[in-house]
């Protein structure tokens, strides 16, 4: 079994692409998701009913006064091109050094990963959800299958045949145990 759930901090990517895949509700297994003003209001944007606090029982809104954008972080955006909810949410992992940043941007992972931080992504919390028994093997198939069709999620889809062939193999395995 993995680790407690532990403290995350959301970009706006894995909280839209969670909700077009109906599974906003995994958040809900961490111990406190944190999302700064800023990302809110891009999410609110985009998929206006998402944050509801049914959906996401542990979420926790930011606001600008509770973080700061220290001058190392502004070069570092500046220099991976981090828009503003990246750049907050970089801002509160600051202060929240053992937490995991959630996001789907390539430099904003690069830039969390300049500065030590622990970084996981919308496909990252769909296999945590196998791990936690928050959804089967088959389930998380199912909705990596269709995510093509249902989210606005970019990955390579070489990147999602291999990921498809992991879990298919972990599904596998275990209804193999399970019947052995």
């Amino acid at each position: 079994m993995e680790s407690p759930a532990k403290i995350v901090v959301a970009d706006a990517g894995p909280l839209i692409h969670l909700d077009e895949l109906d599974c906003l509700d995994l958040l809900g297994d961490f111990a406190q998701v944190l999302v700064t003003d800023v990302v809110w209001a891009e999410v609110s944007r985009y998929r206006p009913g998402a944050l509801v606090t049914k959906s996401i029982p542990t979420v926790k809104r930011v606001e600008s006064g509770e973080y700061q954008i220290l001058p190392s972080l502004q070069i570092v955006a500046q220099a991976f091109e981090l828009d503003p909810g990246e750049t907050t949410a970089l801002a509160v992992m600051q202060s929240a050094q053992t937490a995991i940043l959630l996001t789907d941007d390539s430099a904003a992972r690069l830039a969390a990963e300049s500065f030590g931080f622990a970084v996981h992504g919308t496909i990252g919390v769909l296999l945590r959800a196998i791990h936690r028994n928050q959804r089967t093997g088959t389930e998380i198939l199912n909705i990596l299958r269709n995510l093509p069709n249902r989210s606005t999620l970019h990955i390579a889809p070489r990147l999602l045949a291999a990921l498809i062939s992991e879990v298919e193999m972990y599904v596998g395995n275990a209804s193999a145990a399970s019947t052995g």
